[in-house]
């Protein structure tokens, strides 16, 4: 009966005293040895639940003025892991879905003993569960990383492949074959690391494996390292996963001396080098190790999540190295009020986080609103002249019911985005503390979030294909590829309403992103061998802009689809760009160092648009589309198109125009000198690339 303890530990709120020792009664008959507390006030609720854990809260809709509203509010506020279960006099359907959508596990009617046993026994099961998955996702990390080092130390060779490709390889591998490092590997099959002689016989066993990868299977053969020089190997195949991904782990043995082969230490500094705090690598260390704290031992503690406000326009105010100077200044504010086991960190340009165990909800907001205070009064001396800044500081709970860093983090960063929603902190200089959703805005979240898992792990994706035509004799094909979402009820999201979506997380986006890229360059691979000389224009969300490994795999996934450079254009919007320039800048960059182009979208709306694109490798940029739609309604739209496209072209970007819808805005936009029409006066999305490209001086 009893969920990780063998004593029930119950919260009552109930009317009278009477009331609650019968319920006491109850469970003591049903077995259960149980220790209750009667709630007094919603000050002795929050004071009984910060100092110890419960297993359960049954209380009645409004006790002394207290309604059950105000009690799951304060639950969720302290981020506990406490199933409410009402009890009332009657129980009609209305208010038990009322209850239910506000996050009440059950309600019932006073006289019906036998179930309210069975509910009760029902949700201590569920939170037993719960508690369980929690350790055993602690435990699981704790494994993982053991593995990883176990990996890293091994004086065996170890790889990782998927579809013929290396996504991992430990130092013993690249020792093995003369590489320096994993990135050298990047879109190199496996089938290179074998002798030519032996090459036959290798895809000969690879048939046999995958006949029958449930067992693995050893091949002796010869390889060939960087250098030319053969030698003989033993090569084990296996199922594995890696990066929540399903591909063969590869374990190569030699009669070399291994004796003789040191692992080489790769010791990452946990500082950073220009304030002087830990860095973001040894804060999520920190953060996990609180996390298993809190799940195992009942620890408690939170984090701070520290942002300057309006950064980018202080950075374009004072120049790069005096708002560096201002980092530092708040770095030193900041380490001149922590106590002395606060780990404090720069995870960020402009970012950074405070771990305080011990602390609970109020005094994590106090600290946050002294530290946001003294930020405000903070004089930075910049030549002759003297500089303020505020900061926005989310504040995220850690309790037994956290599980997951990455979430807590992602809590704090969106409760300091929050600020801004506040009444009076509009500009930011404000602190906010992370609220889980109620029960009905969490079920729709976590209801988009499995749709959208379970469409990556079953393809229920769906790619359309919308052409582009040339307006200034451009020979090659164009599309670009559009996202759909397919739905129960046998409707349709578009990519915006399910990417623009705040309960989808940027991990989550990411992997979507993947998925596109790698099944469009597969299509695209497929029709340009039909005699095709097609371009693709693929569509990148936010976070992807800040997915380091990504260009590489980019490249990886090219290779496969056996696509030339220049054929997939890659495309992220004005918003994303501006918002997270410095990521954009980066990318771009790393994607014409492999002579991948770029585009950029939804293009023109910024208040100086042109200055963000002189920070940004982009060939392509494709206008908002806002601006055809007010084409022949608005005399200025045309003219301020019509200043930006020239703008465009005296930087030397090919320029697409959107939502092309009659044959009017295709004569003015020719006459403007655009390069690339879309819309549906060209062709709706299509689910193939059929358009027909030679028809196109018809329109």
């Amino acid at each position: 009966m009893s969920t990780s303890r063998d004593t029930l530990h119950l919260l009552l709120m109930t009317d009278t005293q009477n009331d609650a020792e019968s319920l006491v009664s109850l469970m003591r008959n049903s077995g259960s040895a149980t220790r209750a507390h009667q709630i007094t006030s919603l000050q002795d609720l929050n004071e009984q639940i910060q100092e110890k854990s419960w297993d359960l809260l049954i209380a009645e809709p409004n006790v002394d003025g207290v309604s059950y509203e105000d009690l799951l509010k304060l639950i969720r506020r302290l981020n506990k892991d406490l199933p409410v279960i009402l009890i009332a006099e009657d129980v009609d359907p209305m208010t038990l879905e009322a209850a239910i959508k506000r996050g009440a596990a059950a309600m019932v009617t006073k006289d019906e003993s036998n179930l309210l046993l069975l509910v009760i026994q029902r949700e201590l099961r569920h939170l037993k569960s719960r508690r369980e998955l929690r350790t055993l996702e602690v435990r699981i990390r704790d494994a993982e990383k053991r593995c990883q080092l176990l990996l890293e130390s091994s004086k065996d060779a170890v790889a990782y492949i998927h579809d013929g490709m290396h996504v991992y390889a430990n130092q013993a591998y690249l020792d093995l074959f003369g590489y320096n490092s994993v990135e050298e590997l990047e879109g190199m099959p496996i089938m290179d690391m074998v002798d030519a002689a032996s090459q036959a016989d290798f895809k000969n066993f690879l048939k046999s494996y995958h006949a029958d990868p449930a067992h693995a299977q050893e091949l002796k053969t010869i390889g060939v390292n960087g250098d030319g020089k053969h030698f003989p190997m033993l090569m084990a195949f296996s199922q594995a996963t890696y990066a929540d991904e399903r591909c063969t782990q590869v374990l190569i043995r030699t009669n070399a001396d291994h004796s003789e082969l040191e692992a080489k230490l790769r010791e990452i500094s946990s500082k950073d080098m220009m304030t002087g705090l830990y860095n973001k690598p040894h804060f999520i260390t920190q953060l996990e190790h609180a996390v298993d704290k809190a799940i195992l031992s009942g620890a408690r503690g939170a984090i701070l999540y520290i942002n300057i406000d309006h950064f980018g326009k202080i950075k374009s105010d004072v120049g790069i190295s005096h708002s560096d100077l201002i980092v530092t200044e708040v770095a030193d504010l900041l380490k001149s009020q922590k106590a002395e086991h606060d780990v404090l960190a720069r995870i960020g340009e402009d970012i950074f986080c405070c771990l305080r165990m011990g602390a609970d909800a109020e005094s994590a907001l106090a600290f946050a609103n002294h530290l946001r205070d003294k930020i405000e009064h903070l004089l930075v001396d910049i030549g002759n002249r003297t500089v303020t800044v505020t900061a926005s500081i989310g504040v995220s709970l850690i309790t037994e019911n956290s599980s997951r860093p990455d979430d807590i983090l992602q809590q704090s960063h969106q409760a300091a985005n929050d600020v801004r929603k506040q009444p009076d902190s509009e500009r930011g200089n404000g602190v906010h503390l992370y609220v889980p959703p109620d029960a009905e805005e969490q079920a729709a979240a976590v209801s988009l979030e499995k749709s959208l898992t379970e469409a990556i792990r079953n393809n229920g994706f769906r790619l359309l294909f919308q052409p582009m035509i040339s307006l200034r004799g451009d020979e090659a094909e164009h599309y670009e590829t559009l996202l759909r979402l397919k739905m129960t009820d046998g409707e349709e999201l578009s990519a915006g309403e399910f990417l623009n979506s705040a309960e989808v997380s940027d991990e989550l986006k990411r992997k979507i992103d993947r998925w596109v890229i790698l099944h469009t360059t597969k299509l695209l691979g497929e029709h340009r061998a039909r005699g095709h000389n097609t371009r693709m224009f693929i569509n990148l969300s936010g976070p992807s802009l800040a997915d380091d490994a990504l260009p590489g795999w980019i490249g990886v996934a090219m290779n496969a689809a056996r696509l030339p450079k220049g054929s997939v254009i890659f495309q992220f919007n004005e918003e994303d760009a501006s918002r997270m320039l410095k990521q954009a800048q980066q990318f771009s960059l790393s994607l014409f160092e492999k002579a991948i182009p770029c585009s950029v979208s939804r293009f023109g709306c910024a208040l100086n648009p042109m200055q963000t694109l002189k920070h940004l490798t982009v060939e392509y940029v494709k206008v908002d589309g806002s601006f055809t739609q007010e084409l022949g309604q608005n005399p200025d739209t045309q003219k301020h198109l019509k200043e930006l496209i020239e703008g465009l072209h005296e930087e030397d970007k090919k320029t697409i125009v959107p939502l092309v819808e009659n044959a009017t805005s295709v004569a003015s936009l020719w006459q403007m000198g655009v390069h690339f029409l879309q819309g549906y006066y060209v062709q709706p999305p299509q689910s193939s690339m059929t358009f027909d490209f030679n028809d196109d001086n018809e329109m």
